[in-house]
């Protein structure tokens, strides 16, 4: 016997959505990973032992039904995180900014499918190094973007499935060559004003946002649609018939910064609303003009502090900021712009 390895494994993903719940898609791009690789489990099964079978143990087990609860890691870049935002919140923008000049590049709006409670659905095929095995029905719930100082930016995207697998034989898919971004791509505004519309291609914070790179030193924001897998009823296969989003999005966003004056405190104290804006940016697109660089901007239109706490960090003064995120009538809660050269997302 050997020790069996995931040196080789890989996990890939389809772009375009399945056309319904649980049909396969073509898996056409790969991404690297962290962490475990993807399995199904029992979602429900019982044993006999609360009826009268004349034994004295369990003398039966009945598998109901299955599922799949999956975690995707791995460092950031424009591409995954468009792709994993865009399946945890469901609607997508494209548009070809530089088209005179370099027409590859795009510019994706990402932004909540408030109007259709149905989730979109990939297909994802894993080798784990010992078998290959394709997952349809694969939905995302939640993810999460975190950044600190001296290191570079991470993603977590939480997935849910129907519980199926099937043996996949296909190669593997190409990894989009995107450089992972990190601490020193970062930028972090509080205050401003939006202007422009997705629709127009010109949506910006204007006015004056103070920047707060400096005093950064970490942030964190996590987004969840609250998925929700039915088994539906007349439905014998065992497997998650559909899965939809649950009532609302829920925001977790933390930031911690070096103290400089109250004028975190202040906000807290006055209620004060908000534009926030972390825009994360990396090198630029090579060809065409030459004014788009690799980046995701994430803007959340109204916020306020929920907490501003005081706190050491050895003999320094930091901030320990939570800001509630609210929902503005015209622009909603958050809205993602995305700049690479992928053609689209949930296509």
């Amino acid at each position: 016997m050997t020790t069996k390895r995931i040196t080789t494994g890989w996990r890939g993903f389809s772009l375009a959505k399945e056309t319904s719940y649980g049909s396969p898609a073509t898996v056409d791009t790969a991404f690297n990973f962290e962490g475990p690789p993807t399995d199904i489990e029992i979602n429900l099964a019982e044993t006999d032992e609360n009826e009268i079978t004349g034994l004295h143990e369990p003398g039966a087990h009945e598998i109901l039904n299955w599922k799949l609860d999956g975690v995707h890691r791995q460092r950031t870049t424009p591409h995954n995180v468009a792709y994993f935002l865009a399946a945890v919140m469901g609607k997508v923008t494209t548009q070809t900014p530089d088209a005179g000049n370099d027409p590859t590049v795009r510019r994706h709006w990402i932004g909540r499918e408030v109007g259709n409670a149905a989730l979109s659905s990939l297909t994802m095929v894993e080798f784990d190094g010992i078998a290959q095995k394709r997952f349809p029905g694969i939905f995302a719930q939640s993810v999460r973007v975190l950044g600190e100082r001296n290191d570079f930016l991470k993603l977590e995207a939480r997935l849910g499935g129907m519980g199926k697998e099937e043996a996949s034989a296909i190669g593997k898919p190409p990894v989009v060559a995107e450089s992972y971004l990190r601490y020193g791509d970062v930028e972090f505004t509080r205050g401003g004003a939006l202007s422009g519309s997705v629709a127009a291609g010109d949506l910006a914070v204007g006015g004056s946002p103070v920047s707060f790179k400096g005093d950064l030193k970490s942030f964190a924001w996590t987004l969840n649609n609250q998925a929700v897998p039915v088994y539906e009823m007349g439905d014998n296969s065992g497997h998650v018939s559909r899965a939809e989003r649950g009532d609302r999005f829920t925001h977790d966003l933390t930031a911690q910064f070096e103290m400089q004056d109250d004028t975190h405190k202040t906000g807290l104290i006055n209620g004060t609303q908000y534009v926030l804006n972390i825009p994360l940016v990396g090198g630029v697109i090579s060809g065409g003009s030459g004014a788009f660089n690799f980046s995701i901007d994430l803007i959340f239109p109204k916020v306020v502090y929920r907490q501003a706490k005081k706190a050491r960090d050895g003999q320094e003064v930091i901030v320990n900021a939570e800001f509630q995120v609210l929902e503005d009538a015209t622009y909603g809660s958050v809205i993602v712009k995305v700049i690479n050269e992928q053609t689209g997302y949930l296509i």
